[in-house]
């Protein structure tokens, strides 16, 4: 059995997080949940974008921030401004472990 496939097997196809309060921004938009799913390989390489050369917790922060932006489809200075960190964790942390279940051991 490949261990690497249980880890992101484990986890739920799709993550919503309710925004309590929702986010209302001017301009009209308002954004009461993040609809999270498994990570493209597009939004994890813009994410590490963040993370080039000596990198500290601006740049995790960062990181954190685009991936959950792509992923969500809420705006990145939305997130920023508005979203409460906790929920930033969250939400970062169930993309994240989708990333290290497809990440080699060097087990075979």
């Amino acid at each position: 059995m490949n261990s690497e496939a249980t880890v992101a097997d484990d986890l739920p196809p799709t993550l919503t997080i309710e925004l309590d309060p929702p986010i209302e921004v001017k301009g009209g938009a308002t954004y009461s949940e993040l609809n999270l799913s498994e990570p493209l390989s597009g939004q994890v390489l813009n994410a590490e974008k963040h993370l080039k050369g000596n990198f500290g917790a601006a740049e995790l922060r960062l990181y954190a921030l685009t991936l959950v932006s792509q992923n969500s489809g809420v705006p990145m200075n939305v997130l920023r401004d508005y979203c409460p960190i906790g929920t930033l964790n969250r939400a970062a942390n169930y993309l994240q472990r989708f990333i290290e279940a497809g990440q080699g051991t060097g087990a075979s």
